[in-house]
């Protein structure tokens, strides 16, 4: 909240436009995702609402939400852009983001354009698509059931979450992290839950 008010505070305290226009550059290059998502919504003023494309695809889920809203009120449709993308594999390697994107304005219908995304070669657009699915609402145990063996820590810990919904854990079984944590990190060693589960602990 502070951080939000201090952008927002030094944005007002700027009438010169292109004091505004490099104020808003700095903004969207800060590492802080509020900041981030300061300097997006920030692009109407500038004129510049077009570049919020860029952050449709961004890593935090505040800043696409922000970049949604400036793209929506400038005519453009959020949704189409995400499936442009994950139409386009290549391209997501670049922009990962556009699989969960998609997930979070779109409807489950767009499953269809996410399971291909899961055996992407790039670990990231994985984490992503996974994560899609299980916000759609989507996930299926018997296709996703593989990843468990991924050999990306990341895919691995998104398809516990999504996996847990449809396979009820029993009381006696602990947690996730407290089992798969017992496998010696960076070796791909498989861990066995108490009831039976296993994944690979692997670096990703």
């Amino acid at each position: 909240m502070v951080q939000d008010l201090c952008a927002m505070a030094a944005l007002s305290a700027l009438d010169d436009d292109d004091a505004w226009e490099e104020a808003v550059a700095l903004l969207l290059s800060a590492r802080n995702p509020r900041t981030r998502s300061a300097g997006v919504t920030a692009l109407r003023r500038t004129g510049l609402a077009a570049q919020a494309e860029t952050f449709l695809a961004d890593r935090s889920a505040l800043v696409r939400a922000c970049a949604r809203y400036v793209v929506r009120q400038a005519g453009g449709d959020p949704t189409a852009w995400y499936r442009q993308r994950c139409t386009a594999p290549d391209d997501l390697a670049s922009t990962p983001g556009a699989a969960i994107g998609l997930a979070e304005c779109g409807n489950r219908g767009d499953a269809a354009l996410l399971w291909p995304l899961i055996t992407h070669p790039v670990a990231a657009v994985r984490v992503r698509a996974v994560a899609g699915l299980r916000t759609l609402d989507c996930a299926d145990a018997h296709r996703l059931r593989p990843l468990l063996d991924d050999p990306a820590a990341g895919v691995v810990r998104e398809t516990v979450l999504a996996l847990l919904p449809c396979c009820p854990v029993p009381r006696t079984c602990q947690a996730p992290g407290s089992w798969s944590a017992r496998a010696p990190s960076g070796r791909g060693t498989s861990a066995s839950a108490p009831c039976g589960c296993s994944t690979r602990a692997a670096a990703s």
